[in-house]
C-alpha cells in the first residue's frame, strides 16, 4: 500500500503560554473524566493530550526544564510544536514532538518545580511560578508557542511515518514509545493506567498491586523504554484473541495497538469493559500461582537448577496468556501448578531441544496443537473451552 497519496493536511496555530496550559489543563481532565456520567463533551474541546502517563516517563532533568522557562522569561522563542489531532469531533490532540517543552512549561505554572542551574539569570535558581512578581508571570503566561498541527490521518501508518521523520536526529525511540504515541485508544490508555497503579501501590502490602508490581517486573528502566507497556499488549492480544499469525512480541502488541486505535478513530467498540474483566480474572490467576512459586513468570519455573533468576520471561507470559484463552482453569485444584509445568512442557519453551524465538506464536501452535496433540492431553486442574 502507497501512503501519501493525498497532501497532508496542517495548520500553525500561534497560543500563548496561558492557552496552551489551558489546553493541557482539558487533556488531563478529560483523561480523568470520560468514563464521568456527567461526561461533557464541550469542556473538553481542542484538549491537548501530553501523554497518559507523562509524569513517570518524563526523561529531562530540572535544569532542561528550566532552561526552557528561562527562554521565555528573556524572550527567546520555543521551537515549534507538533501536534495530531486524535479525534475530529472534539479535536482533541495528542503531541508528536514537543511533550518536554510543554511539560515544563505546564509543570512550571502549576508550580511543580523550582528553577535550577540558571546561567542567563542565576537571581531566578529557587524560584517557583507563584514566587515570581507580576510583570514576570505575564511575561511568561503572554508568551506565544507556534504549533504545527496535523488533521487526524486517514492511515496510522501515515502517522508512524511522519513520526519517525521528525525524530531522525534526536534520541532513537524505542519501537514501543512510537507505537504508543502514534496508536492512541482507550486500550492503550488502560494500560498506561495499569502500569502507573501499580507503580502507585507497590509499597502498600496490603494491595495485591504490590504483588503485581513485582510479578510483572515494574522497573524505571523498563518502564521509561515502554518494555511493560508492551508486555501487557501482547498478554492482552493473547487473551482475547489466541494464538495469531505473528512472531514476536513487539508485533504481538503493535497488532493489538493498531486494532484498537482503529475502533478508537471510527467510535466503534473496543470490547474494553471485557477485556479488563478477563485480564482481572488472569492476574489472580497469576497471583494464585505465585503463592507456589515467588516469580510466576521466570524460567525458573521450568528449570530449578537455574543460578541467574530472570523474572520476567515474556516467552514464559505468552504461554501464560495462551492457557487463559483455550482452557477454563480451577484456581483452586491442588494440582494447579503440576499440571502448569505439564502444559508449559508442550510447548517450545519447555522442549529442551528447541533453539528459535520462544515468543513465536506459529511455533507455539504448531507445538500444541500438532507435534503434542494437545486436545489428547488432559489436566485435572483445567479443560478446553472447545473442545
Amino acid at each position: 500500500m502507497r501512503y501519501f497519496e493525498e497532501p497532508v493536511k496542517f495548520i500553525r496555530p500561534v497560543f500563548s503560554v496561558q492557552d496552551m496550559v489551558k489546553f493541557i489543563e482539558k487533556g488531563e481532565k478529560y483523561l480523568i473524566d470520560e468514563k464521568d456520567s456527567e461526561f461533557d463533551e464541550i469542556d473538553y474541546l481542542q484538549g491537548i493530550i501530553l501523554s497518559p502517563d507523562y509524569q513517570r516517563n518524563y526523561k529531562s532533568t530540572l535544569k532542561e526544564e528550566s532552561s526552557i522557562i528561562e527562554s521565555l522569561l528573556i524572550g527567546i522563542p520555543i521551537p515549534e510544536v507538533f501536534l495530531i489531532r486524535t479525534q475530529n469531533r472534539l479535536q482533541m490532540r495528542h503531541v508528536m514532538d514537543g511533550q518536554h517543552r510543554l511539560n515544563a512549561i505546564y509543570r512550571f505554572v502549576k508550580n511543580k518545580f523550582s528553577l535550577k542551574g540558571l546561567e542567563l539569570r542565576p537571581e531566578y535558581n529557587g524560584i517557583r511560578f507563584l514566587d515570581l512578581n507580576i510583570e514576570d508571570k505575564i511575561k511568561i503566561l503572554g508568551s506565544h508557542l507556534s504549533t504545527l498541527e496535523f488533521y487526524s490521518f486517514p492511515n496510522p501508518e501515515e502517522e508512524i511515518e511522519l513520526f519517525k521523520r521528525y525524530n531522525t536526529n534526536t534520541r532513537k525511540l524505542e519501537t514501543q514509545e512510537i507505537d504508543l504515541v502514534t496508536y492512541f485508544s482507550e486500550s492503550n490508555k488502560y494500560i498506561t493506567n495499569f502500569i502507573n497503579g501499580l507503580i502507585e501501590n507497590r509499597n502498600d502490602e496490603s494491595s495485591q498491586n504490590s504483588l503485581l508490581y513485582s510479578i510483572y517486573n515494574i522497573t524505571p528502566s523498563r518502564t521509561s523504554k515502554q518494555k511493560n507497556h508492551q508486555e501487557i499488549a501482547v498478554l492482552l492480544n493473547i487473551i482475547e484473541l489466541g494464538l495469531l499469525d505473528i512472531r514476536n512480541a513487539s508485533e504481538i502488541s503493535k497488532d493489538f495497538l493498531m486494532r484498537k486505535a482503529s475502533l478508537y478513530k471510527n467510535n466503534e467498540e473496543e470490547q474494553l469493559e471485557w477485556l479488563i474483566s478477563e485480564f482481572n480474572k488472569f492476574n489472580e490467576f497469576i497471583l494464585k500461582v505465585s503463592s507456589e512459586i515467588e516469580y510466576p513468570f521466570s524460567t525458573k519455573l521450568l528449570r530449578e537448577d537455574e543460578t541467574r533468576v530472570i523474572k520476567f520471561s515474556i516467552g514464559l507470559a505468552i504461554i501464560y496468556a495462551t492457557l487463559w484463552h483455550y482452557y477454563d482453569i480451577d484456581l483452586q485444584s491442588p494440582t494447579l501448578l503440576e499440571d502448569i509445568i505439564s502444559f508449559f512442557k508442550l510447548t517450545p519453551i519447555g522442549s529442551a531441544d528447541y533453539n528459535g524465538s520462544t515468543t513465536n506464536l506459529n511455533m507455539i501452535e504448531h507445538y500444541l496443537f500438532s507435534k503434542n496433540q494437545l486436545k489428547l492431553n488432559e489436566f485435572k486442574s483445567f479443560s478446553l473451552k472447545n473442545p
